[in-house]
């Protein structure tokens, strides 16, 4: 099994925060590697390989908290974390060595970067090595994936109730004027082959905490080793994920990108 190592992402020009927090971790013994963060739209796909395939255990963004604090910087890194934990399979901790106070997000519901933590310049070291060996899992409502493919989008694996049987799935995107148009049922961790749907429901629009949301949904059983996938066209600000049964829409839980 590989060694894992420090993804550190770099937000702005200014080199000598990450190299002297990079200095720091060496001292450790650990191994660092990392990018400067691309403004490209999608950077995140390309970067998320990029940490999977150098067994990123532990992600450290450095740079100014104003930097951090935009919206659709804050959307990119959510779904870099998303898909690199797909791809590992694990859960990845993630941590912030800002200047300037951290400002919290905006958007409703439970924030995807809620636990990536800000941290103080005093032993802050021997948390990121904690976390590398012993990651903790997000306490998020539902059960979350990631899945790109050149070919078949993106895609959206959800389970509005982990660890257990689900009685249908729905998946609502808000802002940024994006769509779900394809979704699917199949096993947890990866796309499948061929699907059944049960009382499909596409085109749902509804409205929650003043977010105007556009969902897609079926009445399929879903137990905990199954998924429910949703093709995404755009990067949406918000998740609403719930259950259908009967036919009507559950009451949802809230996530969002940032």
């Amino acid at each position: 099994m590989a060694t894992p190592t420090v993804w550190m992402i770099r937000l702005d020009e200014d080199e000598q925060a990450a190299r002297l927090a990079a200095s720091q971790l060496q001292a450790y013994g650990l191994t660092i590697k990392g990018q400067r963060w691309p403004d490209e739209a999608q950077s995140w796909l390309v970067s998320a390989q990029e940490a999977a395939e150098a067994h990123a255990g532990v992600v450290l963004v450095t740079g100014s908290a104003e930097r951090y604090a935009q919206p659709a910087l804050r959307r990119g890194l959510a779904l870099f974390r998303l898909s690199l934990q797909t791809r590992l399979g694990r859960v990845v901790n993630g941590y912030t060595l800002l200047s300037g106070p951290q400002a919290p997000t905006a958007l409703p519901g439970t924030a995807l970067l809620a636990d990536w933590t800000a941290v103080q310049p005093e032993r802050w070291q021997a948390r990121v090595v904690a976390r590398l060996h012993a990651p903790v899992a997000p306490a998020w409502p539902v059960r979350l994936g990631l899945h790109a493919h050149e070919r078949l989008g993106i895609w959206l694996e959800s389970h509005p109730a982990p660890g257990q049987t689900a009685s249908g799935a729905l998946t609502g995107v808000a802002g940024e004027q994006a769509r779900i148009d394809f979704h699917a049922v199949g096993p947890a961790g990866r796309l499948p082959d061929r699907t059944h749907n049960e009382y499909e429901l596409q085109g749902l629009e509804f409205e929650a905490a003043g977010q105007s949301f556009h969902a897609w949904g079926l009445r399929n059983s879903l137990p905990p080793e199954s998924s429910y996938y949703t093709r995404l066209d755009g990067e949406p600000d918000v998740l609403a994920c719930g259950m259908l049964p009967e036919g009507e829409p559950d009451a949802v839980s809230l996530i969002a990108l940032g």
